[in-house]
């Protein structure tokens, strides 16, 4: 007779250790996009309330709220483009993602995180805007400033003024 004793894990405490990396993985994972969205906000909400800054400084210095590229592209106007996400898609184009909206002296600026969470900087501040972000009329209207708008991000471009 072999007195031998085998050793070595059986196939059932092997399935449980996958198992239990499978679920530590999933968590991870799970726990890794919700952080990665709460930083995709947070540089949006930042850069909202930073060109909202720069645009009340311009009007303090003006008279007058910024409206053409001639009055944006000295600001230097900078954004984290990585969080943001294409949300509005129409046929023909690569999306749009952030919109500038002046009605006189109202202004709001609006735009999407790459989470899909809308913000809008108006009245001095960053607030939970109205999405989707659509055509510039209902985007605008949606989010208290009817109005002609103008897209910082279109078909897949960025503005010229926006580095």
């Amino acid at each position: 007779m072999n007195n031998q004793k085998q050793t070595g894990f059986t196939i059932v405490e092997l399935l449980i250790v996958i198992v239990v990396i499978g679920i530590l993985a999933a968590i991870t994972i799970v726990a890794y996009n919700g952080v990665q969205n709460r930083a995709n906000d947070t540089a949006v909400q930042s850069d909202l309330r930073n060109i909202g800054g720069k645009f009340m400084e311009f009007k303090a210095i003006n008279d007058t709220l910024p409206q053409t590229s001639a009055d944006f592209t000295p600001m230097n106007l900078k954004v984290a483009k990585n969080a943001y996400g294409y949300h509005y898609t129409p046929a023909g184009s690569n999306g749009y993602n952030m919109i500038y909206c002046i009605n006189g002296s109202s202004i709001a600026l609006v735009a999407a995180s790459k989470s899909g969470n809308v913000y809008v900087y108006k009245d001095g501040g960053v607030q939970a805007g109205v999405g989707p972000l659509v055509s510039y009329q209902t985007t605008c209207a949606n989010n208290g400033v009817p109005s002609s708008g103008t897209w910082f991000f279109s078909n897949g471009v960025w503005q010229a003024w926006i580095s």
